[in-house]
């Protein structure tokens, strides 16, 4: 239980010490689903996510009971004592402040964890295929982190991002911390979790995942501002045709794509915007295309995107 008590200190420490907002936000938002609110019920709640709170709370030595996935009477005290210990109402049910807290407490904190903070230019890279962050210092690794990213259906947004907004949360999908990318066709970000679990996996809405102790570190050491780059190989369908005002993923790639071959669209950000066109209008007259600045099907078939007209 000592182990428990330091947990309790720390965690106490870092709700009076850290700031709720470092920059100007309206909170954080994204679409990763968190873990469902639980209550003592009659007939009782019973599943998998039960199974999981009381192998969580056995863990802390909170529950001596049946790992049975029933949300029971034993299980209700289990709740409130935890609750008791962190200073919340101790209603016995489990809400998303209760969650994040939890998973903050059962994480094992990652190797390494006493690495001084990154000195110089701070920058991220996100591998969405490898399924880690890395942290670079005037370009030079600094740490390595595991992540878990989007589903499929709900796929992690390739390009190049900076932090927009940050947020201390201590709640629900977003764990202990928030940090909102400038991802223009969606609201993503990098955060914690209420389910540890996930991290090493392909689950969330859209956003980076972190294990809460890393993403407070994280967090700790970036600003507004700080550059963050998503790769992956994951392929995204191209419109028949891409022009100015355009914003989506399409985007990102024609970006990519119009760099490698040596034309200046700056940051690879989704939308299509002055630069981007002037470098479809560069590359249609090299071609002795009409220079309208519009990537359509025949021109994005030259660059390799899939069949023209």
């Amino acid at each position: 239980m000592m182990y428990n008590r330091l947990l309790l200190f720390f965690l106490c420490f870092l709700l009076l010490f850290t700031p709720k907002i470092s920059a100007t936000s309206s909170g954080p938002h994204c679409n990763c689903e968190g873990q469902p609110p639980l209550e003592k019920t009659r007939p009782p709640i019973q599943g998998e996510v039960v199974f999981h709170l009381q192998a969580g709370l056995a863990k802390l030595g909170y529950y001596r009971g049946a790992l049975d996935g029933i949300y029971g009477s034993e299980l209700a005290r289990a709740v409130s004592r935890l609750q008791l210990d962190l200073g919340l109402p101790a209603t016995g049910n489990v809400d998303a402040i209760l969650w994040a807290y939890l998973a903050w407490m059962v994480e094992k904190p990652a190797m390494g964890r006493s690495k001084a903070p990154p000195q110089g230019d701070i920058s991220i890279l996100v591998d969405t295929d490898a399924l880690i962050l890395i942290v670079y210092a005037d370009k030079e690794p600094h740490k390595i982190y595991p992540v878990a990213i989007g589903k499929w259906g709900t796929p992690t947004p390739l390009g190049e991002w900076v932090i927009r907004d940050m947020t201390s949360v201590w709640k629900g999908p977003f764990g202990a911390r928030w940090m909102g990318l400038s991802c223009p066709f969606g609201s993503y970000g990098i955060h914690g979790t209420d389910n540890p679990s996930s991290i090493g996996w392909e689950t969330s809405g859209g956003c980076v995942r972190m294990y809460n102790h890393d993403v407070i570190e994280l967090y700790d050491w970036v600003a507004p501002e700080t550059p963050v780059t998503i790769i992956g190989t994951r392929g995204y369908p191209l419109f028949h045709s891409l022009g100015p005002g355009d914003v989506s993923q399409s985007v990102v790639y024609l970006q990519w794509r119009l760099r490698e071959l040596g034309l200046q669209v700056g940051r690879a950000d989704g939308v299509y915007g002055e630069a981007t066109e002037g470098a479809i209008r560069e590359l249609q007259f090299f071609y002795q295309l009409p220079a309208d600045g519009i990537a359509d099907a025949n021109l994005l078939y030259i660059l390799g995107f899939g069949g023209g007209e």
